[in-house]
This record gives structure tokens, sequence and C-alpha cells, in this order.
């Protein structure tokens, strides 16, 4: 007698409206815990409707209020899920924007077969603050490449037990943080606190994000850092 198959899910006749209600709930519920942290999404996305439909990014910034709260719990979930596999991989790498970049062009990173990295050219630079954590706990940090899967399995090969932190804002920390899944490398991740590259201002200016938070998520793993390093 053959073995019946598996099955994952089955839907039911009441799924679709017990979805509906969810989600309308989901929305509600969400947009009105986030309103002030999202307050200005819509004059932006109002502004962004005027783009030149040829703009490279112009879908981009047109997202709606609704994707930002539903990417930022995708990356919550994610963060849970990953949680676990990340803690047991025994190399970590963090992988940083270039928007927080204090100097923006003028910085001096320099190329490396990974990724550019940071050359701790100004003291006060977030990203310098973040990569003396890193240096505390001898872990390696890039600058973010486009092609972040190709990145990331390019860095697994010279270790092959790796997670990721990524720094990135809302409408991009969990589309990476995919990208990492699809590299085989788990990812926990740390939003911007704000947007100012090039996508979101006509002129463009240093980011920040909460160093605490990469941090405690480091503590997290390997403990209270090598405070002789």
């Amino acid at each position: 007698m053959k073995d019946k198959p598996t099955i994952t899910f089955r839907l039911g006749d009441d799924f679709y409206d017990k979805l509906d209600a969810f989600t309308d709930r989901f929305l509600k519920d969400g947009l009105e815990l986030f309103a002030k942290e999202f307050a200005s999404i819509d004059a932006f996305r109002q502004r962004a409707l005027d783009d030149p439909d040829d703009r490279a990014d112009a879908s981009f910034r047109r997202n709606p209020i609704e994707m930002y709260l539903l990417e930022a719990v995708y990356y919550r979930v994610m963060e849970q899920v990953n949680r676990e596999a990340f803690n047991r991989a025994k190399d970590t790498v963090l992988i940083l924007p270039d928007c927080m970049s204090l100097m923006m062009d003028r910085c001096k990173r320099e190329r490396t077969p990974h990724g550019k990295i940071c050359m701790r050219c100004v003291p006060n630079c977030q990203i310098n603050k973040i990569m003396q954590i890193a240096d505390r706990y001898h872990l390696e940090g890039y600058f973010s490449k486009r092609a972040l899967t190709e990145q990331l399995a390019n860095i697994k090969k010279d270790k092959p037990s790796l997670a990721v932190i990524g720094i990135s804002c809302i409408l991009t920390l969990a589309s990476g943080m995919r990208s990492a899944k699809e590299a085989g490398v788990p990812s926990r991740g740390v939003f911007l606190n704000f947007t100012g590259c090039e996508h979101w201002a006509d002129h463009p200016f240093p980011t920040e994000t909460a160093v605490d938070r990469v941090q405690a998520i480091l503590e997290e793993k390997y403990g209270l850092p090598d405070s002789t390093s």
C-alpha cells in the first residue's frame, strides 16, 4: 500500500473570509500603532506620483503605506525564524549601507574581494562606530553590493558556517533577508532610523541606525566582547 502524500495545508471554505478579516484588523491596528513613525509616508508618496514614469526608482518611491507595515512585520517574523540558526553559525559578517557613511561620496572605503570596507576615516561616523564593535568580536563588515545574494555566497566560500547582520531601510531590509536566505545564510537586521539616500532626498544626507541594537544582537550570540581588543 502506497503512503499517502503529506499535505502541508488545506484551505477551508471560510479561509478567505478569515484572511480578509485578519488583514483588515492587521492594517487598521498596525497603522494606528505606528502613526507617528509613518506620519510622512503618504505625503512623500503623493509627491512621488509626480515622478517621471521612466525614473528607475519610481515604483519603489510610490510604495503605499501598507507596504511599509507589511515589510516591517515580515522583517520581524524572519528575525524570529532565523534566530536559532543565526546564533548557531560560527561566523558573522555585517552588511552595511552606503547611506550611513558620514563622508558620503568622500568616504575612504577600500575595495576587497567581498566588498568595500570601512577605513575608519571619521571617528563619529556610525559605520566606524559599528565596526569598532565588530572589531571587539573579530568580525568583518562590508558595504552592501547590489547583488547581495552573490556577495554573501562568495563570502560563504571562505566562511561555510556564516550568518549576517544587515542594516537597511524598512522597504529593503526584509528583501535583503530574503536574498540572504537564497544564499543559505541566516540573517538578522536593524532598520535605519530614517531615510536620506537619493531614493528619498533630492539632496542626500547621512542616515543613522540604532547602534545599540547591533551590539545587542552580537552580545546575544557571542556574549560580552573581548575588552582587550
